[in-house]
């Protein structure tokens, strides 16, 4: 009997669905608890429809799983409602005292309201890195400035000065996914660490330099060659203002250049260090110092050159088709600062705990411990997803929210879904945004059915074994199938 069963469960799973019932979908949905792959886990589905609010689907939708980076929606859709699309943050050149044949008689400063676009790589309609100090000096040069007898100052008051949430863990501190989060962000506050590695296995590979170059930063450099055709499983460890850098993992053997991508201990002194020896190059000198401070009662300044980030809607959409951390902290914090004055983690959670409940959003068993969804203790069910989701189509950023989804099996697409339901009658009509950690695998969107009805749907699989690719096909089924609704 348990043989007969068994097969049953893998007909279901993997027969083609060309056109469903919801009887279909259901006796689908049910047969993937009972999969192999979740026998010690847990999984969990709230599907509903996004006109009625009719539940289609729910199979243990009210228990609070770790969703990983669907966090994403919660911080990307309270930032829409609560700052608007149109929104842009901004990062000032300053000075005070006074101008006088040539001769700054005060401090120069980088002001910064937490803009997570600034040079970043991966924006192209924004100032990149080597013109954004070009652009710098030349206001500087406009204003006749060829001396500075004060200090080069980062004001980096806009934020307070918990870098990371508590509850990231020393894996992802250090690397590019982990970045610190700052009031002065700059090329999303990352690097490129470049190797050369022998031919050999399992031998050292050698430390090149970063792209760019970070002053003081020193590795720890535990890092081996692996196979030649192997991607790289390689780590960077190190905590925020700390130069120093463990390096600990696998590159590829045989490569005269390889890079991984670390973040950069204080994105803010870099800044400013950058700044001056630019300055250096240019001829002007700075008679002061070289740091970086949080004013609680700034001196009267006078604005060279403001500088504004892209609108919202831009940033969440990398933020999301990207599934960017930088881009989702930054927010959280700018979230606390604009409406309680106070630019931390604690506080931009406060503020969407309060829009939850101001929208009257399903927020029991709702728990947030950052933007991005890269701690382990952020818990959420898949019911409020569904209900976030469905509640959002009433939101006035409802269209920039829908345009960062990425949209599985769409080859044109920017986001990370491409493979996922191509080829089936669901590519192009499924919009989601995926989460991936260890033992997590979640997907969350809105979905159009053959009929053309949208519905909002949240998977989540926590403590599984075996490969997230198997989540990803038994996700993949269920989409489907749903798709295939009239």
């Amino acid at each position: 009997m348990y043989r007969i069963k068994y097969f049953f469960l893998i007909y279901l799973l993997y027969i083609p669905v060309h056109g469903s019932d919801l009887n279909t979908v259901k006796s689908i949905a049910e047969s993937v608890v009972r999969h192999p792959n979740l026998k010690h886990g847990t999984w969990s589905i709230c599907a509903l429809d996004a006109e009625t609010g009719e539940i289609l689907l729910d199979i243990n939708s009210h228990l609070t799983l770790t969703p990983a980076s669907n966090m994403k929606l919660i911080t990307s859709a309270a930032a829409l409602d609560i700052l608007g699309a149109d929104t842009r943050f901004h990062t000032y050149l300053e000075y005070d005292g006074r101008i006088d044949n040539g001769r700054l008689n005060g401090n120069l400063y980088i002001r910064g309201e937490g803009d997570p676009t600034l040079a970043s790589p991966e924006m192209p309609e924004v100032i990149q890195i080597d013109s954004l100090f070009a652009v710098w000096l030349n206001a500087l040069h406009q204003k006749g400035i060829k001396e500075i007898t004060g200090d080069l100052i980062a004001d980096i008051s806009y934020f307070d000065d918990r870098y990371i949430p508590d509850d990231w863990s020393w894996g992802d501190m250090g690397n590019y996914y982990g970045p610190v989060s700052s009031s002065l962000c700059i090329n999303e506050n990352s690097y490129k660490l470049y190797f050369k590695s022998p031919a050999q296995k399992y031998v050292r590979a050698e430390v090149l330099y970063t792209d760019p170059e970070i002053p003081g930063i020193s590795f720890k450099n535990f890092m081996l060659t692996g196979n030649v055709r192997s991607g790289a499983q390689a780590y960077i460890y190190g905590a925020p203002e700390q130069n120093t850098r463990f390096l600990h993992g696998y590159i590829p053997s045989g490569r005269s250049r390889f890079f991984i991508e670390g973040s950069i201990p204080d994105p803010a002194l870099f800044m400013i260090q950058r700044l001056n020896s630019e300055l250096s190059r240019e001829g002007i000198s700075i008679k002061g110092r070289i740091y970086k401070k949080r004013f609680w009662q700034a001196s009267e300044r006078h604005n060279l050159m403001t500088i504004a980030s892209p609108p919202l809607e831009k940033i969440v959409y990398r933020l999301n088709k990207r599934s960017n951390n930088l881009f989702a902290e930054q927010l959280l914090k700018i979230l606390g600062k604009v409406k309680t004055g106070t630019g931390s983690v604690k506080k931009g959670i406060e503020v969407i705990n309060y829009w939850i409940e101001d929208k009257e959003l399903p927020g029991d068993g709702v728990y947030i411990e950052d933007g991005s969804g890269l701690a382990r203790s952020n818990g959420c069910t898949t019911f409020f997803f569904a209900q976030l989701l469905k509640k959002m189509k009433l939101s006035p950023g409802y269209e920039a929210f829908f345009n960062s989804l990425s949209v599985a099996g769409d080859p044109e697409d920017e986001g990370t879904l491409k493979s996922l339901c191509a080829g089936t009658v669901a590519a192009g009509k499924v919009h989601v945004k995926s989460g991936l950690m260890q033992r997590v695998r979640s997907h969350s969107g809105y979905l159009f059915t053959s009929g053309n009805k949208c519905i909002c749907f949240s998977m989540i699989a926590n403590n599984f074994s075996g490969s997230y690719r198997t989540i990803d096909s038994l996700h993949e089924k269920i989409m489907v199938a749903l798709a295939g609704l009239p």
